[in-house]
């Protein structure tokens, strides 16, 4: 088992998505592959799913966030990409009419609200197939395992080695 040292920042590996909507459970496919790795002491994997509101309490002592996640790009199907979203980052055309379309950006910042200010990550790919089956499509099956990679020889150094990978676009 790896340790957690004062560099070590307390990591949340947060899985999302609708896994009954093919390609939209991508998130949470990832995050059940790094279930099977060896990853330091101080990362924590969650599948958080579709939670919406549910999620509000699990950043409690988090430093850094991964949210992983299927996103509509203007990228191919199952190439990665990953940014640190900015103070103001924003879904544009998005009306929230219930409680029930909260998604992850309105909960980045309702954990501002709250006090929870931790390093926030997107490791993301656009969705090939969203249609009601419960499997990745093969190329996002592809792009969850290169992700789970990534995501260890990320926490491997604490992420030192971010923006240096040759395995992603950090646009």
């Amino acid at each position: 088992m790896g340790t957690q040292t004062a560099d070590n920042q307390t990591t949340l590996i947060l899985g999302l998505g609708n896994i009954l909507l093919g390609d939209e459970g991508f998130g949470v496919h990832v995050a059940r592959c790094l279930k099977q790795i060896h990853l330091p002491d101080y990362v924590r994997i969650e599948e958080g799913g579709v939670g919406g509101f549910n999620l509000l309490g699990c950043l409690s002592g988090v430093e850094r966030l991964v949210v992983v996640d299927a996103m509509m790009l203007d990228s191919p199907p199952g190439e990665l990409l990953i940014w640190k979203p900015g103070p103001n980052f924003r879904e544009t055309g998005k009306n929230i009419l219930s409680f029930h379309q909260v998604g992850i950006i309105e909960l980045v910042h309702m954990w501002g609200l709250l006090g929870y200010e931790p390093e926030i990550l997107f490791l993301v790919t656009r969705p090939e197939k969203m249609e009601p089956v419960i499997e990745l499509s093969p190329r996002l099956r592809s792009a969850a395992e290169q992700a789970a990679k990534l995501i260890e020889k990320l926490c491997a150094n604490d992420f030192a080695d971010l923006g240096k990978s040759e395995d992603l676009c950090i646009p």
